[in-house]
């Protein structure tokens, strides 16, 4: 007996799907390192580079250990999906990443994923602008209401 009102998703089809309508699974951080006391004059500051992974791809335990862990979960985060981890090692202490700078590569870590903020809830944009209810019209059937 088959049932209609069920729908069967496959894992191994939606993460296929989800591969092939993604465009992007990394966001590669480039920053420069200042130059150390003990380089001579002149010298060209380092280049480095921190690569994210998007957070539609960020692993379910990954996220779980962390919660659990001490410290700021957002840092926790992001250092447990960076590559190579010393790099994001170097962004926050040597480059100075500030929490300014912390929350717009959180904002384009969000933006790359499948959905924006608000989408995966069902309800559309055009519900904010629909007009509240109309007066009250009259039927055959039943009186309007004065």
């Amino acid at each position: 007996m088959s049932k209609p009102n069920r729908k069967v998703i496959r894992l191994q089809e939606m993460r296929a799907q989800i591969a092939q309508a993604a465009g992007i699974k990394y966001v590669d951080l480039v920053f420069e390192l200042p130059p150390v006391d003990d380089q001579p004059e002149g010298a060209v500051p380092e280049e480095r580079t921190c690569s994210f992974l998007v957070q539609d791809y960020w692993p379910l335990e990954l996220i779980e250990a962390v919660e659990a862990e001490d410290g700021n979960a957002n840092l926790s985060m992001l250092r447990k999906v960076a590559s190579p981890p010393d790099a994001f090692d170097a962004l926050v202490r040597t480059a100075q990443l500030t929490v300014g700078e912390l929350k717009e590569l959180i904002g384009e870590l969000s933006k790359e994923a499948g959905t924006d903020e608000g989408e995966g809830s069902g309800s559309s944009t055009s519900s904010a602008s629909t007009p509240g209810a109309s007066a009250p019209t009259s039927s055959g059937t039943t009186p309007a209401v004065v």
